[in-house]
């Protein structure tokens, strides 16, 4: 029985174990005064960590997964505040030069027509009516103003100024005249008490000419008469304001 209680001193030891230890009695033979046994003895024994090994080699790469469903949009986050304005930047380069544009139209020089006549002479009318002609010609700028037929022939389209005077010692009744119709009229009369008086008017209009347009001043018809006596009471004047 020595050796096997030697046997489990030894084990305990050495630190940490386990035994398990079975053990068979075998008979003997009949005469004999011993006994004999037989054991089966597991022994596991737990020591301490060992040294660190050296790392293994790397597996290889795994198959590529499947993708995972696409998750829901987020809500829109809030707007940061606005930076502060960067530094301006260098300048660039000057570009090539473009080419060179159809050349442009000119506006036409502003066209001026003008006239001013006078009348020295005294005028009589009879049962017809007359136009008053004028011997006189103060200006006449731009030609329109016929000196021959006393009227003005408008060779530019546009709005005009025109106006006139006269006097009388008797009375008179004029009219300014477009292309035959009466735009304006004035009218002087005597009477007892102005009798031998000079009698004078002056009427004036803003007109819108057509080129070819014609405009004069004519006397009604009737005993009416122009005085004059060398002077220039008699007028007639003109211009063109703006052109269309």
């Amino acid at each position: 029985m020595a050796p096997k209680g030697l046997f489990f001193a030894s084990l305990l030891l050495l630190g940490s174990s386990m035994i398990q230890v079975t053990t068979h009695e075998l008979s003997a033979g009949e005469g004999s005064c011993t006994k004999q046994f037989s054991s089966d003895v597991n022994i596991t024994v737990v020591a301490g960590p060992g040294q660190t090994g050296p790392k293994g080699d790397m597996g290889p790469r795994g198959h590529k997964g499947t993708p995972g469903e696409k998750g829901a949009a987020g809500a829109p986050g809030v707007q940061g505040p606005v930076g502060p304005t960067g530094e301006k930047g260098d300048t660039g380069e000057l570009g090539p030069t473009g080419e060179t544009g159809t050349p442009g139209v000119s506006r036409p020089e502003p066209t001026l027509v003008a006239f001013s006549v006078a009348r020295t002479t005294d005028l009589h009318t009879s049962w017809s009516a007359t136009v008053v002609t004028y011997d006189d010609v103060l200006s006449n700028v731009g030609g329109a103003y016929d000196m021959a037929t006393g009227k003005f022939v408008t060779k530019v389209s546009g709005v005009y100024f025109f106006t006139f005077t006269a006097m009388t010692r008797q009375e008179y009744l004029m009219h300014l005249k477009k292309n035959g119709d009466t735009m304006v009229s004035t009218r002087e009369r005597y009477t007892y008490d102005n009798e031998g008086e000079n009698m004078s008017s002056s009427i004036s209009a803003i007109l819108q000419l057509r080129r070819g347009d014609r405009v004069w001043v004519e006397l009604f018809p009737g005993r009416y008469s122009l005085s004059n006596k060398g002077n220039r009471y008699n007028t007639f004047s003109g211009f063109l304001i703006s052109q269309f």
